[in-house]
């Protein structure tokens, strides 16, 4: 185990990282896997500014400082997606190499610097002499005896060697590598400037995407280009791609509440509620309502001020949420410019967005031949603003505000719309979204409480800190979590909210299951007795019904408890939490908390 008092590279969400939990354990494992010769490559997908390239560098750092087995290398391309130019056969080669090198340096010789500054090759050569690295001395004069060839054929040698010798090295010095390459889709369009022709370099990553020893684990944001052309391609078969999905609902609250504090921004329950269903949990979209320009950001959590700011994100030059699908529009100008016909079905597909698209539907309705619509499909596909179902159904954009700036640059372009008109049909959705917010919030207690157990992992905490009792709480791994879905009657549920179980096989290696029953409470007031002596009785019914081996009953009202509530939960031996006491616990797994 290994510590240093600086990451090697810059973990820009730090604190507002939430979530991808799977994607880390997903990561840790193919790399702890990587010394046994167990596991090949694979690739995170997901659109520009889901988390990808935040999860990778929090897993370098991991690796950089936690173990010494495994040599993490860190390859990025993102400088290349913003660019019209295509990547060189030199440019790329450069790139990877110096990567890996730099890579290699900074975690031998514990020199995290390195990876922050982006040093070159003349000073990674220059501290390989200086610190006599025979590896590291070795790599650079085969580069440069390569390098030096100045014809397109040396290129492509010099590229298929930078490509393959990581795996050819780690095997023959025992050194496991893992090959971690940022925005590889810029791969699939590298240009021979001799020739004056473009190529796909994805294909000769053939061999190095079956090492056990050298396994890589890439990611791209072009996620159609990615999956069907640099993966589906010679690497077909050959890596697996998993799909970044947006923040689950409570992960989403509490990035709102991560914001929140971290900006000193009034926060609700039902405000941070009203950002996920706005978003639907894409990160990006969530960052930017609630760090917008606009000056209404200052009267939040005003619903009146979310719907001020959504319009200016979306439909002024200046918000960032326009800015980013502007540029996005344009990479793929050449596809959607091309006569009015592809946007059209771009706007019928952002109608239904939960709907597969058929084309002949989409035909009919618009007026035009099935031809030209799957034609169009295609360049939307190319552009991922639908995802393929079948071979010939498709899937409208799920990302919320992407289908709102669609529809307010449909409405102005060819419905001739003036911007306050162009914005009516968002403003008529989220008046009705707010119409019905009060009724989402114990809800949304709920899932918070409910993601808070998804944290309990075998840990001893102290009972009075947390709950009100004496001595040591155990919270249990659940293997099962259940939000029951109760009556509830003016806002407050009237059956147990929450079952947590796990089972454990005792001396007679019968397996017994055992529960946590909660109960969560939003009420406006303190819980009284009355409400204590309610949930006794519904905590008796549902052990009956279950038959568990063990109970623990756990009571949670933001509120609090008057002192002869307090008393009867006490005498019933049941765990209970304030608001203070249910963050700090919430905090203690990971999560930020409810706000006051």
């Amino acid at each position: 185990m290994m510590a240093d008092h600086i990451e090697p590279l810059e973990d820009l969400a730090g604190d507002l990282f939430v979530d991808r939990n799977d994607e880390l354990r997903l990561c840790r494992r193919w790399v702890e896997n990587i010394p046994i010769r167990h596991l090949n490559s694979w690739a995170l997908v997901g659109r520009r500014r889901t988390g990808k390239t935040a999860i990778l560098v929090r897993l370098f750092n991991q690796l950089f400082s936690e173990q010494d087995r495994v040599v993490p290398v860190f390859i990025t391309f993102a400088h290349y997606v913003n660019r019209k130019q295509a990547i060189t056969y030199y440019d790329f080669a450069e790139d990877y190499f110096s990567g890996y090198l730099r890579s290699y340096l900074a975690f031998r010789h514990r020199q995290p610097m390195f990876m922050r500054q982006n040093v070159n090759l003349r000073v990674l050569s220059d501290f390989a002499r200086q610190v006599d690295d025979i590896y590291a001395l070795e790599l650079l004069e085969n580069y440069q005896g390569l390098r030096t060839e100045n014809d397109m054929a040396a290129a492509h040698r010099l590229a298929q060697w930078v490509i393959n010798f990581p795996m050819g090295y780690a095997a023959t010095r025992n050194m496991p590598t893992a090959i971690i390459v940022d925005e590889f889709q810029v791969l699939t369009d590298v240009y021979d400037p001799i020739q004056q022709v473009h190529h796909d370099l994805t294909d000769s990553f053939q061999r190095a995407s079956e090492t056990h020893w050298a396994p890589l684990l890439l990611s791209g944001s072009a996620v159609t280009l990615l999956v069907e052309e640099a993966l589906g391609g010679l690497l077909s078969g050959r890596i697996s791609a998993w799909h970044l999905k947006p923040l689950p609902r409570e992960y989403t609250h509490d990035l709102v509440f991560r914001f929140a504090e971290r900006d000193n921004i009034s926060m609700t329950e039902a405000f941070a509620e009203a950002i996920y269903r706005l978003t639907s949990g894409y990160p990006y979209s969530v960052e930017k309502l609630l760090t917008s320009s606009s000056p209404a950001i200052s009267d939040y959590p005003s619903s009146d001020a979310l719907e001020t700011v959504m319009q200016f994100e979306l439909g002024d030059v200046n918000g960032r949420l326009f800015q980013h699908y502007a540029w996005e529009f344009r990479k793929y100008s050449e596809l959607l410019n091309a006569g009015q016909t592809t946007r059209k079905v771009m706007f019928w597909a952002t109608k239904y967005p939960k709907e597969q698209i058929d084309a002949e539907q989409v035909a009919e309705e618009i007026g035009v031949s099935v031809e030209d619509v799957q034609a169009s499909l295609e360049k939307l596909l190319q552009a991922d603003i639908v995802t393929r179902a079948t071979w010939t159904l498709y899937n409208g954009p799920d990302d919320p505000m992407l289908r709102r700036y669609i529809e307010y640059n449909y409405h102005r372009e060819i419905g001739k719309l003036q911007p306050a008109e162009a914005v009516r049909d968002w403003r008529t959705e989220y008046r009705r979204l707010r119409g019905h917010m009060n009724n989402f919030i114990g809800e949304v207690a709920e899932v918070y409480v409910e993601a808070v157990l998804r944290g309990f992992d075998g840990q001893s905490v102290d009972g009075a800190t947390y709950f009100n009792v004496p001595g040591t709480i155990t919270l249990p791994k659940f293997a099962k979590i259940e939000r029951r879905g109760g009556i509830v009657k003016k806002g407050i549920p009237v059956e147990i909210d929450l079952t947590g179980e796990w089972t454990e096989t005792e001396s007679d290696d019968v397996p017994k299951t055992s529960a946590w029953l909660i109960q969560v409470k939003y009420t406006s007031d303190p819980i009284g007795p009355g409400d204590i002596r309610d949930f006794l009785e519904h905590m008796e019914k549902v052990t009956t019904e279950k038959d568990y081996a063990a109970v623990v009953r756990w009571y949670f009202s933001k509120k609090g408890y008057t002192s002869d509530a307090a008393q009867e939960l006490q005498q019933a031996g049941v765990l209970y939490s304030t608001l203070d006491q249910f963050n700090a616990l919430a905090k203690l797994v990971g999560f930020f908390g409810l706000p006051e």
